[in-house]
């Protein structure tokens, strides 16, 4: 594939990333307002904004919400939550656009070409690696972390799931590793005189 067609296909996913990113932005508004900040308080902070700059800035990005007048601070769970989740958010669209041009690169790669890069062990073993980094960051992000040697009741299932998809993955990884040392063995030992 060329590199103005994988631009192309990045610039493609431009509109999706923006409105995920803007989504994420109304949500995290959203929460903090929730918590008890008025929208004068949210401007001085966010960017030294009054509170109509701030107000259009919220529906510039599809904020729909009102609040009445109320003062208070806001809920530091709720931003934290809010937080957490524009962090996945980022994530997410983050390993979309990867895969996508991944998916854009491979469907323009000739088959043979691809074959033939697929019988090293360095293309095997990079590949592999790149698979369980992606799946540290973009899918591990997800399991709920805990402190202590006991898991919370309210967390066993999400985080057995999590651990048993952690362990397929490594095993994986480990298998490709498995056969690569293999391979350097059965040359290695073709070299000996």
């Amino acid at each position: 594939m060329s590199e103005s067609n994988e631009s192309l296909s990045a610039l493609r996913m431009m509109p999706w990333a923006r409105e995920s990113v803007d989504q994420a932005e109304r949500v995290l508004i959203e929460a903090v307002l929730d918590g008890g900040w008025t929208w004068e308080q949210l401007g001085a902070e966010y960017g030294g904004r009054s509170k109509q700059a701030m107000q259009q800035h919220y529906k510039r990005r599809g904020g729909q919400r009102t609040w009445s007048r109320r003062t208070g601070s806001a809920d530091v769970e709720a931003v934290r939550d809010a937080i957490t989740r524009l962090l996945l958010n980022f994530r997410a669209t983050d390993e979309a656009l990867t895969r996508t041009m991944r998916d854009a690169s491979w469907n323009e790669k000739d088959p043979d070409t691809e074959a033939r890069r697929r019988r090293s062990w360095v293309e095997r073993l990079n590949d592999s690696m790149d698979s369980l980094h992606d799946f540290i960051n973009n899918r591990m992000g997800k399991v709920p972390r805990w402190e202590g040697h006991e898991v919370p009741a309210d967390l066993v299932d999400e985080v057995e799931a999590g651990t048993a998809k952690a362990l397929e993955r490594l095993r994986q990884h480990r298998d490709e590793v498995d056969a690569t040392i293999a391979e350097l063995l059965r040359r290695q030992a073709g070299l000996s005189r």
